[in-house]
């Protein structure tokens, strides 16, 4: 397995433009302070339920403070500086939290259930998705579980043996952003995959006429 860049295998998730933003104001209103009032803070909670995209630039148009750039930024270092423009420009002691509501994972193959799953935490290793995921079915290769990393057309890709309790432990397993899990079937189940019906009955009747013409010739 080939180590790729520190900011592959960070454990902190970071924002990108594009990502969609969910930022809510916890605060009580009687800490509003006079620079926004009441009205501005009823707005903001309002905006903040539907969520905030990151736009290409990297910006965000937020209430209030207007735009501000948080792409680059771990979750917990953007909702430390979002709260710290609130402090300034509105509140006294704001508690702004932020979530990134876009990050999920994909999981192919031999899965109890296959499909797309929300990162809803910011550290979460692979051990904990897979029982999202149903787990692994009797076909699957337990030895040869392959994570899917990055960019599509030069994605990192490495094999997680399940069965090497020793492997857990790397830190390569933290899940990212669209990653995607393949968990491949054991090799007896990859040859019964290739052999449908109609081939089987096919190559029988070839390994049938086969002998017999072998018989024939040395018969003769």
């Amino acid at each position: 397995m080939q180590e790729g860049s520190d900011s592959l295998y960070s454990r902190e998730q970071v924002i990108q433009p594009g990502d969609q933003l969910l930022i809510r104001n916890l605060q009580n209103e009687a800490l509003i302070s006079g620079i926004g009032g009441q009205n501005n803070l009823q707005q903001m909670n309002a905006q903040s339920n539907t969520g905030y995209r990151v736009e290409t630039d990297g910006m965000v148009l937020l209430p209030v403070i207007g735009k501000v750039k948080l792409a680059g930024m771990s979750r917990l270092t953007a909702q430390e500086h979002l709260n710290q423009l609130y402090r300034t420009q509105l509140l006294q002691n704001p508690i702004i939290t932020l979530i990134i509501s876009n990050l999920q994972v994909t999981f192919l193959g031999e899965f109890g259930r296959q499909g797309n799953y929300f990162l809803n935490k910011d550290q979460i290793h692979l051990a904990q998705m897979l029982g999202e995921a149903g787990g692994l079915n009797n076909r699957a290769n337990k030895r040869r579980l392959k994570i899917i990393r990055g960019n599509l057309n030069q994605p990192e890709v490495f094999i997680v043996n399940l069965e090497d309790i020793n492997s857990l432990s790397d830190r390569r397993l933290m899940l990212r952003n669209n990653d995607i899990v393949y968990a491949e079937p054991r090799p007896a189940f990859q040859f019964l995959d290739r052999i449908n019906p109609s081939t089987s009955f096919l190559g029988l009747g070839l390994s049938v006429l086969n002998v017999y013409l072998l018989i024939s010739n040395l018969s003769r």
